[in-house]
């Protein structure tokens, strides 16, 4: 896995910079394995990683008050993988960071990633980019949850990460669309 092409294109495709500020940028991260279930982020430790995930599928969640695991979001390949709060404020997560599938990819530190924010003007574009990115996906997520019917969530779901229907069990699908099993069932009859 020491081809990093994958990523020099992944950052290509968010940010118009030169093929060799991409390289450079690339060149800073190191490559990983996860395996399947394995946590890349436990509740209270503070995260310290800036994931490309190349292949697999993650999600993020939490407990509810009752204890109930809810299923935030899922990352997919070709995306970037990280807890926001915890990662920038330098505070214990909430959350939980979770492999579905054995993934593979790239990661970055806190500290080297500031320190390449700070050297190479590229990568600053690159994160902003980035950050802009999970700010309006995170909007359309919160809308979806109050203006959209299960439904057109689920419809959404198949639409725009087909793979997570493929390879998350469906209790994960169900609390990340905000529905019960037996909803999430009637659901996926009806396509």
């Amino acid at each position: 896995m020491n081809n990093k092409e994958s990523l020099v294109n992944f950052i290509l495709s968010v940010v118009e910079i030169s093929k060799d500020d991409a390289q450079e940028i690339a060149n800073s991260f190191h490559s990983i394995e996860i395996k399947e279930k394995d946590f890349l982020l436990k509740k209270n430790q503070i995260s310290d990683d800036y994931l490309y995930l190349e292949s697999g599928l993650m999600r993020i969640y939490l407990h509810d008050l009752e204890g109930e695991e809810i299923t935030i979001d899922f990352f997919t390949e070709n995306n970037i993988v990280f807890e926001i709060t915890s990662f920038f404020n330098r505070v214990r997560s909430e959350a939980y960071i979770q492999a579905i599938t054995k993934c593979a990819g790239f990661r970055i530190s806190y500290e080297e990633l500031n320190t390449l924010f700070h050297h190479k003007p590229a990568f600053r574009d690159f994160g902003r980019a980035i950050l802009v990115k999970e700010f309006i996906a995170s909007q359309q997520r919160n809308y979806g949850m109050i203006n959209r019917t299960s439904k057109e969530r689920y419809q959404n779901l198949l639409i725009t990460k087909p793979q997570i229907v493929k390879y998350a069990p469906l209790k994960y699908i169900a609390s990340y669309l905000g529905v019960t099993d037996s909803t999430l069932s009637r659901l996926r009859k009806n396509f």
